[in-house]
């Protein structure tokens, strides 16, 4: 009998529990912290009452759109019961609450997850006062635990000192999984735009984060910090991080703060694996008074990345850079193809495509990248040292470049090789310039005829075809414009192939490598047999 009770009594908890139903909790600035807060005409007033109540799984929170609130929204696992179904902070009418932060946070989530916020504009008081970030997901949490889900879309973030968003962790490898960031408009901040970080060190095995998403957000007006210890400014940066998406985005007009090296740029992952970076615009990042200002990056310890379909113009650094810093872990098995940079290098000798592995590096340097079916163009008079491809140092091992344009004008260099003590093999690239007077740079020696760059040097940069040489015959080079936000980037006609181009069907696949070229070119244009190949981002060569 005594059994059944006890029967009885744990069904009757259990029952009870779910039959608690999730509440909607309405913020209004005609309301009063007195009231239930359980409908508009009832609604609560102020943040703090927001902050001091208790929340369960499927509970909403809205905010009166149009409307500003003062003050920090904080959850944490004393205020948010977590459980299957997902807190929801949102706004309701038309258009965007507005909260306004002052110094602090605008959203601070410790230790929790599985919340969506979205309809919502996080304010701080500036960049140069404000002393926090935007919207923090933070987990310290022991026994390298992962929080799951966090949805963050349909959000404008401006006017704070550190990040507008971002996902951090600090204790081994707890963190998140399963996050996504859409349709985030992030302006006005100090340090980074939308960022990932955890706990780093070159012996760690896995990562802090695991499958980030980040798509169609528009990140512009970084400014970077003077007086902080590294560099700052970089739009959309993603670390610590194993599988991860960044796609649809543009960057822009960020980094002039900057004062140190190894950033900023604008799309970027490092120490991650796994990591795609498509379908974005990046342009006029500023280095600064210090280096980088490049437009995509992977960088220290990635691995298995690729970045494809991007659209790089009129940067102070590289369009698209390999890096690899002193202290990283290993970076290997990264590709670089079907992306298109238009006058990048703006600044500090850096060229369209650039390669640079930290003299000091204890872990392989670079190895296994591939770089095929870009489109590079540099007019040097836009940007005098800007060009076409450059190798910054030595530390470089089966990196294969092949099926790419580098096309110059007025003087702008086409290769420039600092060191060649690398193993670097070039296949089938168009190298196209303009104006008649090609440029190479092999250490400090200069040379304007091809075959003696042959002659004198171990770069073999001809091909069977004899291609290397000669006009691409390219829409309008030089004339790519800034498709910007909320566009798409395939929809940049100037880099498409004309009628009769040499360069149809002449590129080559290295088939023991093993590798996919992938579905389609910059244009989505499907790819046929690796034979058929076009050199460039462009395939205009069918089936």
């Amino acid at each position: 009998m005594a059994f059944t009770k006890s029967i009885a009594t744990i069904l009757l908890l259990v029952f009870s529990s779910l039959s608690v139903a999730a509440k909607t909790y309405y913020i209004s600035s005609a309301g009063s912290d007195q009231n239930t807060g359980l409908s508009p005409a009832s609604a609560w007033y102020s943040i703090s009452k927001v902050n001091s109540h208790t929340y369960y799984s499927g509970d909403t929170i809205l905010f009166e759109s149009g409307s500003t609130f003062n003050g920090s929204l904080y959850l944490h696992k004393g205020n948010l019961k977590q459980g299957d179904q997902q807190v929801v902070i949102s706004s309701y009418g038309p258009g965007k609450a507005n909260i306004e932060a002052d110094t602090s946070f605008g959203l601070y989530a410790y230790n929790v997850s599985n919340l969506d916020v979205s309809q919502l504009a996080f304010t701080g008081n500036g960049y140069q006062t404000n002393q926090n970030t935007g919207i923090l997901f933070y987990n310290d949490l022991p026994g390298d635990t992962k929080l799951n889900r966090v949805r963050i879309h349909d959000v404008e973030v401006s006017g704070f000192r550190d990040a507008g968003i971002a996902i951090g962790s600090w204790n081994g490898n707890s963190g998140y999984s399963d996050v996504s960031i859409t349709k985030a408009i992030v302006y006005d901040v100090g340090s980074e735009g939308i960022t990932s970080w955890g706990f780093f060190s070159q012996s760690k095995k896995g990562y802090s984060h695991q499958n980030i998403f980040v798509g169609s957000c528009h990140v512009y007006k970084v400014y970077g910090l003077a007086k902080q210890n590294k560099h700052s400014g970089s739009g959309i940066v993603l670390s610590d991080v194993d599988g991860a998406t960044i796609e649809h985005s543009v960057v822009h007009s960020s980094g002039s703060n900057n004062i140190h090296c190894g950033g900023p740029v604008g799309i970027w992952a490092w120490d991650a694996n796994k990591v795609i970076i498509q379908f974005n615009e990046v342009y006029n990042m500023q280095a600064g008074s210090g280096c980088d200002g490049g437009g995509f990056d992977l960088d220290g310890g990635t691995t298995n990345s690729v970045l494809q379909y991007n659209y790089s113009h009129d940067n102070d650094g590289p369009g698209f850079l390999a890096a690899q810093f002193e202290w990283a872990r290993p970076m290997h098995h990264n590709t670089i193809r079907y992306n298109i940079s238009q006058n990048d290098g703006r600044k500090n000798n850096y060229k369209g495509i650039s390669l640079w592995v930290a003299p000091a590096n204890t872990t392989g340097g670079i190895s296994q990248l591939y770089i095929h079916n870009n489109t590079v163009f540099a007019d040097g008079a836009v940007v005098p040292s800007g060009g076409g491809f450059r190798i910054m140092s030595s530390g470089l091992k089966d990196v294969e470049v092949w099926n790419n344009i580098f096309y110059t004008d007025n003087g702008a260099t086409l290769l420039a090789i600092e060191d060649t003590i690398n193993t670097v093999r070039f296949r089938s690239n168009n190298l196209y310039s303009k104006d008649g007077t090609p440029l190479f740079i092999v250490g400090d020696k200069t040379y304007t005829d091809p075959q003696q760059l042959q002659q004198h040097t171990s770069i073999n940069i001809a091909d069977a075809q004899g291609l290397f040489m000669q006009n691409p015959r390219l829409r309008k080079p030089g004339k790519g414009k800034t498709v910007g936000y909320p566009g798409k980037v395939m929809s940049l006609n100037a880099y498409k192939l004309k009628a009769r181009s040499s360069l149809q069907g002449k590129g080559v696949w290295p088939e023991q490598l093993q590798l996919s070229p992938g579905a389609h070119d910059f244009f989505l244009n499907p790819l046929p047999r690796q034979q058929l190949l076009d050199i460039g981002a462009h395939q205009r060569t069918k089936e």
